[in-house]
């Protein structure tokens, strides 16, 4: 026995309805120059006041400048002197365009054209961004998204991180004879280039889910394989920055190119009995024509002659003449799209010999069980059958054919399924005609399994799929739709998983089906894109050190000893703050290190690396080091209040700002409460209402900017000079004489000593010289011009109290000034 298993499919039919621009429930607006009626109509501002009802309830002669009491119409500096297309000022008569009334610009000296000007409806904008100029409404996703929406170019003003809005422009598309779709665009204004790629987002008109396939490029165009063709598709791309994707509503519609449509049914052979050497061939359509068809071929051969020959048929049926006569014939028919001719049919065969007609086999059905057809086949002729063809059509995609003999048993079908059965017998002078049946199998149908594929390296795709036990399920991939059901890969297995290994860089799509006992119904196709070589995650980050204001981060390359320089992107997001940095970091290493600074103490990040195409990324989460906690803390005890005094953390803290100063919390340990008291840029703080006879603990740590950062570490001190019984007041003004009472004299006394000391020292100094200076005096010759000393030895003995001056060079004189 010999089997083949094809696939059939059917692309529902679409009609495309008409899509409606965007609309806002905010009032209509008129252009610029322009005047709103009450009504909601639209005149041009020139018509406004000039005598004659324009708007239908009459709002623009509303509220309109009147004529000045004494002046009369006769007068030749009288109103109304100007058209009805001008407006006159009420001051040297002067006549201007009825477009600049109620301009918001001061055309007449005494300003009448602006005075009385009707109302304009204030415009809002509930579901939408309102232009500054209030002229229109836009989408919120089209504020920041690089296109100037509004005419005063509000929307693209004061533009922020969390604001901000990419967009790709000029999205196009292409399709070519492969009937593959090209999208190409342009990249958002102010995107960075390196650190962002393009998801594709595809459905079909008609559905509500969009599919995503992710590119994982930066480049600006991409190659669709996966959708079905003759169809209408909705698509658009989104960008995705980091883990950051930005939304938009923008999409574009295309119609995929026709395909190659399934071979025709049912072809069937008779002689025209008119006339000798003529063939008469129909057949049915496509279950698929992918596509309109435009016309049939028709080929046929004689027996034991390897050429064929053809002719064109526009209707489901044509004449072959000019046959041989009594001689065995093979027929079979194609349809013809604009991608080019299908598949063929069944071949027939037929011998052209007349009177010679073949009746149609019929089938009895025997029995019908859930997995299992029994039929017969008998064709009423003395003319020898060879054998018969028997061919079951399912409901869900798939055609199968079978070839066996008189009696049939079919087996491995499913339950509660519809199969339509034609067999035809092949006989010495040719082929039957058809006879169909029409038998549905009995129990309840499977559901079909639900599939989930994705890639997991640059080769290898995990399946996973839900379903009934106990099955051979198959699974079939390839990268366009037309060959996943034409001439798809396949594997089997019992399991509920599988990775199937493929070729690099291409985009596949999967579906999974029970094959035994049972042929089931197919899952929904998944569509994977391969993660290309250079694309997969840094190894083994994680962190060499990590200190106060910076941390030391080490990974290794997706693969070993790159050939080429590697970029790779750096993105550190402050979980405090919300926001984030990317760094850029090129190099060639397999391993790589790199330094990551300007950090908070006790900040929590998120660092994320990966290569600058925007690759898999790896994670981690690194906690800097806090502030150390402040020295020294005392307290200091008052009449009514105590004193926290400590030393500045700045001393020994280089990363600390005295302007942010410090938090003190306090814990009562009677009533086991924590409560923060407040924060301080002094090195102390002022604590008041105390209770008698209960112990409490006080902390002070460097301040934290951000709720939820632990800045700083606390230094922590226990108070428990508070007795029970005693008088507040009392003990603390007794206790006020351990501190101050010692340390305030002691500063005082200290203070006076180093006063005394100067005035000593100063006094003799003085005293000093101004002996000396009488010495020098008494010994000064005004002849010589100099001061003369002599040694002890020129004195005499009589003169042991005379001054001496010793320790002078007899080679260099003493100067006194």
């Amino acid at each position: 026995t010999n089997s083949t298993f094809s696939a059939r499919m059917a692309c529902a039919s679409v009609w495309c309805s008409q899509i409606l621009p965007f609309t806002t429930s905010a009032p209509v607006t008129c252009l610029p120059n322009h005047f709103r009626c009450n009504s909601g109509a639209c005149i041009m501002n020139s018509w406004v006041c000039d005598g004659y009802q324009d708007c239908t309830d009459g709002s623009d002669e509303e509220a309109c400048p009147t004529l000045l009491p004494n002046v009369t119409a006769t007068s030749t500096t009288s109103l109304g002197r100007c058209s009805r297309f001008e407006f006159e000022c009420q001051q040297l008569r002067k006549c201007i365009p009825n477009w600049k009334r109620c301009d918001g610009l001061r055309d007449c000296q005494d300003g009448t054209d602006e005075m009385n000007c009707p109302t304009h409806s204030t415009l809002s904008c509930p579901n939408g961004y309102k232009c500054k100029d209030e002229e229109a409404c836009i989408m919120t996703t089209e504020r920041c998204d690089g296109f100037l929406d509004c005419s005063d170019s509000s929307d693209e003003r004061n533009c922020t991180d969390d604001t901000i809005v990419y967009k790709v422009q000029n999205l196009q598309w292409t399709a070519d004879f492969s009937g593959d779709i090209t999208l190409t665009w342009a990249r958002p204004k102010k995107m960075s280039s390196t650190s962002c790629v393009y998801n594709v987002y595809y459905r079909m008109v008609g559905e509500s889910i969009w599919k995503m396939l992710e590119t994982h490029s930066s480049k600006t165009n991409s190659v669709l394989k996966v959708l079905k063709p003759d169809c209408t598709y909705q698509v658009k791309v989104q960008v995705q920055c980091l883990s950051k994707a930005y939304n938009t509503n923008d999409f574009i519609t295309l119609r995929t190119p026709e395909g190659l449509p399934d071979p025709p049914l049912h072809l069937q052979l008779s002689l025209k009995k008119e006339l000798e050497g003529v063939v008469i061939a129909r057949w049915a359509p496509p279950i698929s024509a992918h596509g309109l068809i435009r016309e049939y071929i028709v080929e046929y051969s004689r027996s034991g002659s390897k050429e064929w020959s053809s002719l064109r048929a526009s209707k489901n049926y044509t004449e072959v003449e000019n046959l041989q006569v009594n001689k065995l014939y093979t027929l079979r028919v194609a349809a013809v799209t604009s991608r080019g001719v299908g598949n063929w049919s069944d071949s027939k065969s037929i011998t052209t010999m007349k009177g010679k007609a073949i009746p149609p086999p019929t089938i009895h059905i025997e029995s019908c069980k859930e997995n299992s057809i029994s039929f017969t086949l008998k064709v009423d002729t003395n003319i020898k059958v060879n054998h018969y063809i028997v061919n079951f059509f399912w409901t869900f995609d798939t055609h199968r054919q079978e070839k066996r003999t008189l009696f049939l048993d079919v087996g491995n079908l499913t339950a509660h399924t519809p199969y339509e059965i034609s067999a035809w017998a092949k006989t010495a002078l040719g082929d039957s005609p058809l006879s169909f049946a029409h038998v549905v199998t009995s129990g309840t149908r499977p559901a079909s399994p639900s599939l989930k594929a994705k890639a997991i390296n640059q080769t290898a795709v995990e399946c996973n799929w839900t379903g009934p036990r106990n099955v051979v399920y198959g699974v079939f991939y390839a990268t366009s739709f037309l060959e996943l059901y034409r001439n798809p890969y396949n594997t089997t297995t019992a399991l509920h998983n599988i990775t199937v290994i493929v070729n690099r860089d291409e985009q596949y799509l999967f579906l999974v089906r029970v094959m035994s006992p049972y042929q089931g119904p197919p899952s929904d196709y998944i569509v994977v894109k391969m993660i290309p070589d250079n694309r997969l995650p840094p190894r083994h980050l994680h962190s060499v050190l990590t200190r106060k204001t910076f941390a030391v981060i080490k990974w290794e390359s997706p693969y070993d000893s790159p050939d080429q320089d590697m970029l790779y992107a750096v993105a550190v997001k402050d979980l405090i703050k919300k926001t984030d940095k990317i760094y850029k970091v090129k190099t060639r290493n397999s391993t790589v290190e790199y330094t990551i600074k300007k950090l908070e103490p006790g900040g929590k990040y998120h660092i994320i690396v990966q290569l600058g195409n925007m690759s898999k990324e790896s994670s981690m989460k690194i906690t800097t080091v806090s502030l150390s906690a402040p020295d020294a803390l005392k307290i200091i005890t008052e009449n009514d209040h105590i004193l926290l005094f400590w030393k500045s953390l700045a001393l020994k803290e280089s990363y600390f700002n005295e302007s942010r100063g410090y938090e003190i919390h306090m814990f009562d340990s009677t009533m086991n409460i924590t409560a923060y008291l407040g924060n301080t840029t002094e090195n102390f703080f002022k604590i008041s209402n105390l209770k008698i006879g209960h112990n409490y603990s006080f902390t002070v740590q460097a301040r934290c900017l951000y709720s939820g950062q632990m800045c700083g570490e606390p230094a922590t001190l226990l108070y428990d000079e508070l007795g029970t019984g005693e008088d507040a007041s009392a003990s603390k003004t007794g206790k006020s004489t351990d501190v101050a009472a010692i340390v305030v004299p002691i500063l005082f006394l200290l203070l006076v000593t180093m006063g005394i000391g100067f005035v000593v020292l100063y006094t003799r100094h003085r005293r000093l010289q101004n002996s000396f200076t009488a010495f020098a005096n008494s010994h000064y010759s005004s002849r010589l011009g100099s001061a003369i000393f002599s040694s002890g030895d020129d004195l005499g003995e009589d003169n042991d109290e005379a001054p001496m001056i010793t320790g002078f060079s007899d080679d260099v004189p003493m100067v006194i000034a």
